[in-house]
């Protein structure tokens, strides 16, 4: 009885209480402002959002709200050999500043960073992969004397990522401390696998690495990767989490719309809801009894943050905005990095007609069978450990195949954009792209408001990527490595070599020198951006306490890669996934075991 007292003098205090007014409002107004009020408000239906919106509506009594910048999935979306990342419509096509140590030769002298702009997010436009990242990763967020940093080290989390795992390879599945069955996303191995995928993985393991499923905290491996799929399908968090359960009564997914404020009493420091709009037309408010959830990932949380006030104090004076809340929002931005430059061209490959194609795309509609049910040598990765005593990878030698007509492909010189554009589904190439990722980079950037657009216009990213030293000279040592492959019996015997690329304005230098040269004009951003609303038990040098709580403010949370202090030894899918279940957790215990009155324990 006390609690529905509460809850029903919180709503009338946060919309206001004139928002009701009979002497001003007609019954179709109140109706409009009723169906405008939820329990939880989750901005963003992204990787993150979808697996929230899945836990949160599980309680029949909260009323969700999740508002998503694009639009629904699209079968297209799902056959696993289609290169959704280069689909423009469903991405944040975003842009790093130039800068004097990176992406030199790209395009405008800046590297694009591509996140997900789809109910699902990047879980529908990355490739899939299954990487947890090292136990050393996760333990290191932890902080000596502080408590609620105990709950992130890794053997704390491990139920957070089985919860909604269901591995399907039994030779993984074995290893039940690490894996389980019975979540909502599936993650098996394709079982496509042509004649290529074996070759390097046996190169691999001629150099030395043990062929062992790399999420059981191992320093190096080669791995015929895991991917969400679902027969031979994609599995994004949509798919897997927010699709099985839109018919609840209590789940509204609104898509198109752009949340430009977060409502916020500035005198209480109390979050009452969120401003957003539909094609960038009239603003409507939607308000939270309880919180609002931000989920827009490390780059468009910036932008909706800075928009309401909350960040470095001396940044939004730029545009003109009052500080409600001075916090580190938008720094300590990281992204992996890799370089192009590097690929391999295979013997005799029988050329790829459209007809072929097109029959495999009837395979796959109708059977979910053929080659397209596959990523092709994406399969494969060398996980490789740099430098002794890491006790856990450095880098990622990531394979992508790419498909060069032969017109092209006999040419003398192959230019690198050439060699990296994708003309063909994945499991049709003649090429091989090998791109050394740097998983844990230390170079670090920030992220700020559009100058003239603010709130609709592309975030400002300075990623200052190589800016380290460090982390070029990583990345360089890891080419070495890489270019060992081409001395094994394996890759020789199938007539493998060095593809004929143009390597200018690098092709006058020589060995280390000249792929120092590479990585700087030909850098690329892996688009797995993390840490600007970092976690951090004060508000000096972190955006969200350990239980994503913003410093300073009621009810808000943000729960996504944002919140990463440090990125992890893998990809960002498979944590993201994990922090959202962990949120939902910390939601369940304070509004349900606590009875919604932890606020006044603070």
């Amino acid at each position: 009885m006390l609690l529905s007292s509460y809850l029903i003098l919180t709503v009338l205090w946060s919309v206001r209480a004139d928002l009701f007014s009979k002497a001003t409002r007609s019954k179709a107004e109140e109706k409009d402002i009723r169906n405008s009020v939820f329990d939880f408000i989750i901005v963003g239906g992204g990787t993150a959002g979808c697996v929230l919106a899945n836990r949160l509506s599980a309680i029949s009594d909260w009323k969700v709200l999740v508002l998503e910048a694009g639009e629904e999935e699209n079968i297209d979306y799902d056959i696993p050999g289609v290169p959704t990342n280069d689909f423009r419509p469903i991405l944040w096509n975003y842009r790093t500043e130039r800068n004097g140590f990176s992406c030199l030769s790209r395009p405008g002298g800046s590297c694009e960073v591509k996140t997900g702009k789809v109910l699902g997010g990047s879980s529908v436009t990355n490739d899939m992969k299954y990487t947890r990242g090292s136990k050393k990763d996760y333990d290191a967020w932890h902080l000596n004397g502080e408590i609620g940093s105990l709950e992130w080290k890794f053997d704390n989390l491990l139920e957070h990522f089985k919860n909604s795992e269901d591995n399907g390879d039994y030779d993984v599945l074995m290893n039940s401390h690490y894996h389980s069955r019975g979540g909502e996303m599936h993650v098996q191995k394709f079982k496509y696998a042509d004649r290529y995928i074996e070759i390097f993985l046996a190169a691999f393991a001629e150099m030395g690495l043990r062929s062992v499923d790399i999420n059981t905290n191992v320093p190096e491996a080669v791995v015929n990767n895991q991917f969400t799929i679902s027969n031979n399908t994609r599995l994004s968090t949509n798919s897997a989490f927010l699709k099985p359960v839109r018919h609840r009564k209590n789940l509204v997914v609104k898509t198109g719309v752009t949340v430009t404020k977060i409502i916020i009493d500035p005198q209480e420091k109390m979050t009452e809801g969120v401003m957003y709009t539909v094609d960038k037309g009239k603003e409507q408010p939607a308000y939270a009894k309880r919180e609002v959830i931000l989920t827009g990932g490390a780059i468009n949380n910036v932008r909706l943050l800075h928009l309401s006030g909350i960040g470095p104090k001396a940044e939004l004076a730029k545009h003109n905005i009052t500080t409600l809340i001075n916090l580190p929002v938008g720094l300590n931005y990281q992204d992996q990095v890799t370089t192009g430059g590097l690929a391999f061209t295979l013997g005799e490959v029988p050329a790829v007609s459209e007809s072929q194609v097109i029959d495999d795309f009837k395979t796959w509609f109708e059977s979910r069978t053929g080659p397209l049910a596959s990523r092709g040598i994406n399969q494969v990765s060398a996980f490789i450990q740099l430098y002794e005593n890491k006790v856990a990878p450095d880098v990622e030698l990531n394979l992508i195949g790419n498909y060069l007509r032969s017109d092209k492909f006999m040419l003398t010189n192959i230019s690198i954009h050439t060699a990296e554009e994708i003309n063909m589904p994945l499991p049709y190439y003649n090429l091989v792209v090998v791109n050394p990722v740097l998983l844990k980079p230390k170079s670090t950037g920030k992220v700020t408001l559009n100058k003239r657009n603010p709130k609709f216009g592309r975030p400002v990213i300075q990623a200052n990527l190589l800016k380290e030293s460090d982390d070029l000279d990583a990345l360089v040592d890891s080419i070495d490595i890489a270019l060992q492959v081409l001395n094994t019996r394996e890759i020789k015997k199938s007539e493998i070599k060095l593809a004929p690329i143009d390597l200018f304005p690098c092709d006058r230098l020589r060995n280390r020198d000249q792929w120092n040269c590479i990585a700087r004009h030909y850098t690329k951003a892996m688009s797995n951006p993390i840490g600007t609303c970092r976690m951090g038990n004060n508000s000096s040098n972190s955006v969200v306490s350990y239980n994503l709580r913003v410093h300073g403010l009621e009810r808000l949370r943000i729960m996504d890669a944002s919140v990463m202090p440090t990125h992890v030894r893998g990809s960002i899918y498979a944590p993201t996934i994990m922090i959202a279940e962990k949120g939902a957790k910390l939601i369940f215990r304070d509004w349900q075991e606590n009875k919604g009155s932890y606020y006044n324990k603070r």
